[in-house]
């Protein structure tokens, strides 16, 4: 069953497109609109923008855009079925499942798996064999309500306990495979639950969806290698590509403009629940491009918390380079021996690890420390070493003016002469961003992010009259309307857009964008259209020749300015094929009259459209 449009509308309505945006990507205010990074290409200038006034958002880069229902369908790649009930359940808006209809992409239907093997782990808590891990829970100082809200449990030490549990619920043994949930034994063939007899964490996205787990040995006699095990590489789950957290910190790293890095699920939630928000882990692994773009949409600053006694900590440590490169100023806070974050903050409390955070070293310093510790740093070769070490990683700095104030604090920090750095760093720079190499298309391997097809050559009268009939600008679409046919324009996804609007117009005596996009396929025409309605008018050619400034445009003057244009192209369109048959009837010998009085008056319709232009 089709979900009503009364229901689309409410559920749109109640969500706030800034709001919602925000939640992954960091938005600045720019007059009117919003700007922020892409969350669908990499970018280091912002090209994303958002309208507030139009809820409705644009990438001038990729060339995405939509409202909020393109945008989840983008963040999540699911159906805008499952979009609509994802922002439904947001807003706290029911929608009822038969209103939803039996359709669902293979990853709504793993992430529904995910959910419900959250729940399950979730309530186990409450058995009795489950009091167990919340009373492992309850020893790490964990409160009830810090429990509930990373939605952590207990998986049941039993081969079939999640098996049993997912088939009453209709869930089969394929998709508990898919999402790594279960395992086939290979000499039976036979499944068994992966987690066992462990405590759970899941696993989300920054929108809150959980698709993965990492579960913790609580048991001594646990057979299964590892403190930690993590769900399996999925469809759903990338581990490089995931910050654990994020959901619940992302406001406090927003507000912040900075984000503390541990490596465990534990040592996060233990700062969380101490108040030190602003908090993700990167579970143990070294740092990775795509979780450092995931920080930089929120905050401009990545403070390291490093454990010398902590393996993975070194590792995330090793990634301080990727998180330069990407732009990101790096703090390094070193914690004393034997201690991680959750031991830190449990013994000596939230304001001590607050001190620890604001005494942060830059990764200069703590290049320079890690050389002293390893008792190097007192040669000349040690020295050597060092240096040459920071000036790599000044290097992946890309904003040349903040390379050249690392270089001066290095130069006065060590009494070397800044020239004999800047050639070590030039070495260092051209060795990591060599020459884009030519390939056969002559195209650099660095070109610029490519653009959507919405992008291909359309005419400016033609996106002016889009505009036009997008924002509703009655005068100017009953001028338009009366002076040309839809068949005069020459863009095929303008003509296609139109004629979605003239339907519109007809039907209810207005255009509604939101269900137009709601409507439309093709990711072409969604981005054609959000992108002409978040550009400013762009007068035609002959209106900027009469030198006409419109500040704030008038629909009424833009709409007669296009008309005047597209009519003309249309005329040079004709004389041309006119000439054209002109000429062949001439080679053939045949007769050329008709021709030539079809020139006569296509020239003095144009005439009269230019004196039509200098009267307007």
């Amino acid at each position: 069953m089709r979900i009503p449009d009364e229901k689309i509308d409410e559920i749109r309505s109640a969500t706030d497109i800034i709001e919602l945006i925000s939640g992954v990507t960091r938005l600045r205010k720019r007059g009117k609109n919003f700007v922020g990074l892409c969350p669908f290409h990499q970018e280091k200038t912002p090209s994303f923008t958002v309208s507030p006034e139009k809820q409705m958002f644009h990438c001038f880069g990729c060339g995405k855009g939509g409202n909020v229902f393109t945008f989840v369908m983008e963040l999540e790649k699911v159906s805008f079925v499952e979009a609509v009930r994802s922002l439904a359940e947001r807003a706290g808006i029911t929608v009822t499942t038969g209103s939803v209809g039996a359709r669902e992409t293979e990853n709504e239907r793993l992430l529904a798996v995910c959910r419900f093997a959250g729940e399950y782990f979730h309530r186990n808590l409450s058995t009795p064999e489950g009091a167990f891990a919340l009373e492992y829970f309850h020893s790490r100082g964990f409160s009830d309500a810090t429990i509930k809200r990373f939605g952590l449990g207990y998986a049941m030490d039993a081969w079939d306990g999640l098996i049993n549990a997912a088939t009453l619920e209709g869930i089969s043994i394929d998709q508990l495979l898919k999402t790594g949930l279960v395992r086939a034994k290979e000499d039976t063939g036979s499944h068994y639950d992966y987690f066992r007899g462990r405590a759970m964490f899941p696993i989300v996205t920054p929108t809150g969806r959980v698709i993965a787990f990492g579960a913790r040995r609580i048991r001594e006699n646990d057979p299964i290698q590892g403190k930690y095990i993590n769900s399996p590489e999925t469809a759903l789950y990338s581990k490089s590509r995931v910050l654990y957290g994020l959901f619940q910190s992302k406001e406090a790293i927003r507000a912040q403009e900075n984000a503390v890095m541990v490596e465990g699920y534990v040592d996060m939630i233990s700062l969380f629940q101490a108040g030190i928000e602003n908090v993700v882990a990167s579970s143990g692994t070294a740092l990775t491009e795509d979780q450092v773009k995931l920080v930089g949409r929120y905050a401009g600053t990545l403070t390291l918390v490093y454990d010398a006694d902590s393996a993975g900590s070194q590792a995330m440590v090793r990634g301080l380079d990727v998180a330069l490169e990407q732009g990101l100023d790096v703090r390094i806070v070193t914690l004393p021996q034997k201690h991680d974050p959750d031991s830190f903050v449990r013994e000596f409390g939230a304001r001590e690890f607050r001190n620890l955070l604001e005494k942060a070293v830059s990764f200069i310093d703590f290049k320079a420390g890690m050389f002293v510790a390893a008792g190097t740093f007192h040669t000349p070769e040690g020295r050597t070493e060092a240096v040459r070490s920071i000036v790599q990683s000044i290097a992946k700095i890309r904003d040349e003016l903040k390379r050249n104030f690392f270089v001066k604090e290095v130069a006065d920090k060590y009494e070397i002469y800044e020239s004999v750095l800047f050639r070590e760093l030039d070495r260092w720079i051209a060795k990591d961003r060599p020459p884009a190499r030519v390939t056969g298309d002559r195209r650099s391997a660095a070109a610029p992010a490519r653009r959507g097809p919405a992008d291909s050559a359309i005419p400016a009268a033609e996106r002016d009259i889009l505009k036009i009939f997008y924002e509703n600008h009655a005068a100017a679409i009953e001028y338009v309307v009366a002076s040309i046919g839809v068949d005069e324009l020459t863009h095929a996804g303008v003509r296609r857009l139109v004629q979605m609007a003239l339907d519109q117009i007809e039907e209810t005596g207005r255009v509604d964008t939101a269900a137009v996009l709601n409507e439309l396929k093709e990711e072409s025409l969604k981005s054609l259209l959000t992108e002409v309605l978040m550009s400013r008018y762009e007068l035609s050619k002959g209106w900027k020749g009469m030198a006409v400034e419109i500040e704030e445009p008038d629909p009424l003057k833009v709409a007669r300015g296009a008309v005047t244009r597209i009519k003309k192209q249309s005329l040079h369109r004709a004389i041309e094929q006119n000439q054209r048959l002109l000429k062949e009837a001439s080679q053939r010998g045949d007769e050329t009259t008709p021709f030539i009085q079809r020139h006569q008056d296509l020239l003095h319709v144009m005439r009269e459209l230019e004196k039509q232009g200098t009267d307007q």
